[in-house]
């Protein structure tokens, strides 16, 4: 057995560990808003269904980890939850009542056993101010989207949902692509930086979460802001 004498090597050889050990190949990126919940998901290989799965906050160190979840055990922050579904070798961390300082880096984890490197993934949480706008029924709506210069040419977009992941499936209501869909039409502005989401006739089911975003290289989601509307009748 070799032993290490020297503190500061050790130090220096656990700064690599921490590095070698939080190495990844992939970083997933999750968006919430202000006060609402997101879902983390995190895949995992054949082989980790009964090894213990968490979310660890920051960078990771070796040492001194920051882990506000773990299954199995009871978590640091009651907003933090976590389910495995073992089917499909994918773990989910729930955080619910967001807050400006839950963003940054994550790392979805899983204990692999003694003596042997655990496997990290990085996540990068994005979290997103909300504006609350209310109306009341019959009424029209606009929504305005600023955007930086370099999604000046992307395709724009809203979408309804409290999961911005509603939006590749059935939550888009309108785009510049298509420029109207029914009470819902989007005009994109290039030279301001500013895109409008028109709403007419609002109705108390327009009430919801609605997200502005561009699709970038590789067809991924930016999102730019969040809306919360609220429709009282008039």
């Amino acid at each position: 057995m070799i032993q290490i004498c020297d503190h500061k090597l050790l130090i220096f050889l656990l700064l690599i560990m921490s590095v070698l050990a939080c190495e990844t190949t992939e970083i997933l990126t999750f968006t919430g808003y202000e006060g609402g919940k997101v879902e983390i998901r995190c895949p995992y290989e054949s082989g980790y269904e009964e090894k213990n799965k968490y979310l660890c906050r920051g960078e990771c160190p070796v040492l001194n980890k920051d882990i506000p979840v773990e299954s199995g055990s009871p978590a640091k922050d009651r907003r933090f939850s976590v389910t495995d579904n073992r089917t499909t070798h994918i773990f989910t961390v729930t955080i619910t009542d967001l807050r400006t300082e839950d963003q940054g880096k994550y790392w979805c984890s899983v204990r692999t056993g003694l003596g042997k490197s655990n496997v990290y993934t990085e996540i990068n949480l994005e979290i997103k101010p909300v504006s609350v706008v209310s109306r009341v029924t019959g009424e029209h709506l606009n929504i305005t989207c600023h955007y930086n210069s370099d999604l000046k040419n992307k395709i724009k977009f809203t979408c309804k949902g409290s999961d911005p992941s509603l939006c590749k499936t059935s939550g888009i209501k309108a785009s510049s692509e298509t420029n109207s869909n029914g009470r819902f039409s989007l005009r994109d502005d290039e030279s301001a930086g500013v895109f409008t989401v028109t709403i007419t006739d609002l109705t108390l089911k327009d009430s919801g979460i609605y997200w502005c975003g561009a699709v970038e290289t590789g067809q991924k989601n930016k999102w730019i802001s969040v809306t919360d509307l609220n429709i009282n009748n008039g």
